[in-house]
Parts: structure tokens; sequence; C-alpha cells
């Protein structure tokens, strides 16, 4: 039986992808996407809007609220210019326990509306750097999700282990909506090619 899924979406290459593969290998019910006060929160939901008008999967945006608080923060929104070079550092653009919150969340989702999967963009190369990307976190939290859900819902990736020319490859193959994403990390309404996620797609993306 062909399982039941959540898709987490931020707009950008991996999560892009793997959605498009959850079309064809789950169900998908719906498509969330976060705004957690991030610069780019505006550029990834419309990039997640038209990206799920594509692949034909429903989307919800998830706002919370409560990340206004960490004016600290670089990634999320400020009134002052902040310079490029603030956003190529892990320090930087770490944003605490953003994909466990995000998971846990798509789980809440996931249970209620009776799906199996929660669908991310996790891939081998942000792993090398975020801890929360790793196949040892996936492990950690699909076993907390044992215990957190009746269901026994599960996070899976489908470009875990891959590199991001090989997700833009695999992504060509299946024929995902690339011309759609959004990666940048400052929001601006074009990606600046700079920051450090920009840096990671643009020399095979034009």
């Amino acid at each position: 039986m062909t399982p039941k899924s959540i898709v987490l979406l931020s707009g950008g290459l991996d999560s892009t992808v793997s959605a498009t593969i959850a079309k064809r290998k789950t169900k998908p019910i719906f498509a969330l996407t976060f705004d957690y006060d991030q610069r780019a929160a505006k550029m990834e939901i419309l990039a997640s809007k038209k990206i799920c008008q594509v692949l034909k999967i429903k989307h919800k945006v998830v706002k919370l609220l409560f990340f206004n608080e960490f004016k600290k923060l670089v990634m999320l929104k400020d009134k002052d210019r902040v310079s490029i070079r603030k956003f190529n550092e892990l320090e930087d653009v770490w944003v605490p326990n953003r994909n466990g919150l995000f998971i846990n969340i798509g789980a809440v989702y996931a249970e209620y509306y009776n799906a199996d999967l929660i669908i991310t963009g996790f891939n081998l190369e942000e792993a090398q750097e975020f801890p929360d990307n790793t196949p040892q976190f996936i492990r950690a939290i699909n076993k907390s999700l044992e215990y957190s859900t009746l269901k026994k819902i599960k996070v899976k990736s489908y470009v875990a282990g891959l590199t991001k020319k090989e997700i833009y490859n695999m992504g060509l193959r299946c024929k995902a909506p690339l011309q759609y994403i959004y990666s940048c990390y400052l929001g601006k309404k074009k990606m600046c090619g700079k920051c450090a996620s920009c840096r990671r797609i643009t020399e095979f993306i034009e």
C-alpha cells in the first residue's frame, strides 16, 4: 500500500526534489512551509506555493510567532542591513533546533491526518556542517517518534545521500519544478549568489 506523507518544503533545491520524488512514491496530504520570521520567509513561501501548484500538492504555511523573541539570530528579519559575510559560517546561520521543531510539528499533522511519513530535504553536503541533517539525526528522531506518535511516523529524505549537484541532476531527471526554487538566506527578490546557501548551487544552476 502506498504510504501517505506530509512534505516539509522550504522552496529550496533539496526539499523540492525530495517533494517531487515523494509525489511519485507516496500520497502527499499536503506540504508545510514554515514562517519563523526568517529573512527569506516571503520568497520561500512564494516559491513553495508555485512548486506545490506544479506538483499538485496542497500547501499550508505554518507561522511560528515565538521566533520574534530571538532578535540576535542573523537569519531572522532585522531592520538593519547585514553584510553577506555574516551568512557564511555555521554559527551565523544556525537556528536552534529548527529541524527538530519542524519535524515535530510535521509529526502532529502527520498523526492527525493519518500519514505515515514526513518528507524532508536532508542531503549529504549540508550533513557535513549541520548535525541536524545527518543520518544519525534521522535515526535518532525516528526513534523518538516511535514514542511520541501512535503511528510510529518516520522521517524520510529521498536526497539524503546526495550532493547538491547530484540532487540537481536528479531533479532534472524527475522533472522537478527547478525553475521556481529559492535558496538564498537574504530573502531578496533575486538570489544574491554570494551567501553560503546560494554558493552551494550557483556553480551548476544559472
